[in-house]
This record gives structure tokens, C-alpha cells and sequence, in this order.
């Protein structure tokens, strides 16, 4: 979750939190071909976290033309086809349940603020052809197995984007995500790499967009480049909007400026842009500017 602005509410890692994490099941490379496709009006929202898909989430929340269910649960234990018919039938109730949005706030004020899946339900009226979203960084990992969906694909610059895993609590410091079947492969893979933790998480943020760089070019998918809600958020939302067949110009999300929008001025965070410069591999491919380091959002359009 990448806005610098979020109030963030977490689980507690308590006793509960291993539980929980022993009910998220799903290794989606044991799913057999061909994996069915979501519906026409389905759409994944993905990238390296930290990447602005928690914003890109609440400007999606648009109902009754769109809604996007934020990072839940239910997206590390079931399939693409059967998530999104669940939360189909569960918006057909008339509530909305799952995942962590805190929609109470976003209608109340425009904040953008997450909140545990038992904490806050919400009632979500849709139309009959609404768009919905369902938001989990770690989806990319069906952008080859899904040809014919379509993706709302995150990529923020790579200096404040592991800055932000540097300073975030559990795993993503150590360049890791949960310790899950959906993402062992990658945990693994990324340890055996190396040991050093900063570079580690040069490494995640590479896994990552070099698995997904390969579907950039294609018609199902768009970049939903993070610098761009600073610049022309206008542009940007019109531009998801007709990629998604959809009115998104009423958004409820406002978009407030990171409170550390560049990396510190300390010798730890110039060391870690050095790294950055030296071993990330994606960033030029990504549009991003590594050779001066005066500015973390210098991007080539």
C-alpha cells in the first residue's frame, strides 16, 4: 500500500494472525490450464506493493459504475473465476464485506484508509453493468495464465518504492512477502538470492516487474503509472475509465501529496539509492531515470 497519506490499520499479528495465515491456501501454480477467465467486466489490480494500488483502489470505488475490493482475503485461497462470483453475489446482498477499504471514510471525507476485514462492513449499491476490481499486489502472478482479462498494472519509481519497504513493518523490510503457498516460490527464490537485506529488496521490486514487463504492450492491460496522480490525475483517471468501458470522472478518493514524497537525506538512504542505481535492472524499462538522483519521480512518459 504505497499512498504516503494512508491512516493504517493492520491486523495484529497475534496468535489470530497465524491462523489466518494458515487458512490462505491457494499456490496458484496448482491450478490446472486453462484457468478460468473472470467475466467481461472483471478486473485485476496489481504491482509490486507499495506501487499506489491502495490508491488506485479508491479511485476505482465508484458505485454504481465500479467497485474494487481491496486486498481480500479470499484472493489467497480462491481461484479468479470463483473470487469474483463471490463478490458478485455478495454485492447483489447489498452490502459489501470483504476486503480493506474503509469505505466509511472514503465517503466521509475522501481518505484513504484501510481497516480489517471484520471491522467495517459497508452498504454498496451497483448498477446492471458495473466494473468491479478486486486488488491484491500479488495477482500479477495470473497476467499469463488470464490472456483475455484485463489488468490494472501499478509501477511506481523504484527509490521510493523500497524506501517504502525499508519502513514497512514484517516481511517487505526484508525484501519478502507473507509467508504463504501464493507467494513460497518467490520467498524462496529471493532468499537463496541473497542474504543482505537491502539488496533483497532491490531484488523483490526486480522479481516482480520483470514477470510482468513481458504484458505490458498488451490491449488487456494498462499502466497506471503512481507519479502520474501528481501531475494529471484527471488524465490518468479518464484514461482508466476508457480502458475499463467506464464513467470514473466522480471519484470519492481525494488524492493528498505522500508526507515523504523523496527518499531521506541520511547516509543509509544514500547508500540505498546507490544500490538502487547500481543493481536495478527494471527501472529503465519502466520509464524511470536512475542516472541524477535529485528527484524520486523523474519518469520518461
Amino acid at each position: 500500500m504505497a499512498c504516503g497519506t494512508l491512516r493504517v490499520r493492520r491486523e495484529a499479528q497475534t496468535p489470530t494472525w497465524e491462523e489466518l495465515l494458515a487458512t490462505l491456501t491457494l499456490d496458484p501454480d496448482a491450478l490446472a490450464d486453462p484457468l478460468p477467465a473472470p467475466g467481461p467486466d472483471d478486473v485485476i489490480v496489481c504491482g509490486s506493493s507499495r506501487s499506489g494500488t491502495t490508491l488506485l483502489s479508491a479511485m476505482l470505488f465508484q458505485p454504481p459504475r465500479a467497485v474494487c475490493v481491496m486486498e481480500p482475503w479470499d484472493a489467497l485461497r480462491l481461484a479468479p473465476a470463483e473470487l469474483f462470483a463471490s463478490f458478485r453475489a455478495e454485492l447483489e446482498t447489498g452490502w459489501l464485506r470483504s476486503g480493506h477499504l474503509d469505505v466509511r471514510a472514503l465517503r466521509e471525507d475522501g481518505a484513504v484508509v484501510t481497516c480489517t476485514e471484520s471491522e467495517h462492513h459497508a452498504r454498496v449499491a451497483v448498477g446492471d453493468d458495473y466494473v468491479l476490481a478486486v486488488k491484491y499486489p500479488v495477482l500479477w502472478r495470473y497476467l499469463d495464465r488470464l490472456p483475455e482479462t484485463k489488468f490494472l498494472v501499478c509501477v511506481r519509481d523504484p527509490r521510493t518504492t523500497i524506501a517504502s519497504y525499508r519502513r514497512s513493518p514484517g516481511r517487505l523490510a526484508e525484501g519478502l512477502d507473507y509467508e504463504v503457498p501464493f507467494n513460497e516460490r518467490m520467498n524462496r527464490e529471493l532468499t537463496h538470492r541473497t542474504a543482505d537485506v537491502a539488496m533483497r529488496r532491490i531484488a523483490l521490486y526486480d522479481y516482480v516487474y520483470e514477470r510482468m514487463l513481458p504484458h505490458l504492450d498488451r490491449p488487456e492491460v494498462l499502466v497506471v503509472r503512481y507519479e502520474r496522480w501528481f501531475t494529471e490525475p484527471d488524465a490518468l483517471l479518464t484514461d482508466v475509465g476508457t480502458f475499463l468501458g467506464t464513467d470514473l470522472s466522480r471519484p470519492l478518493a481525494s488524492i493528498r501529496r505522500p508526507l515523504n514524497p523523496a527518499p531521506e537525506p541520511t547516509a543509509d538512504g544514500e547508500l540505498e539509492r546507490a544500490l538502487i542505481r547500481r543493481h536495478c535492472r527494471t527501472a529503465p524499462r519502466l520509464g524511470y531515470d536512475l542516472g541524477g538522483d535529485t528527484s524520486a519521480g523523474c519518469c520518461r512518459a
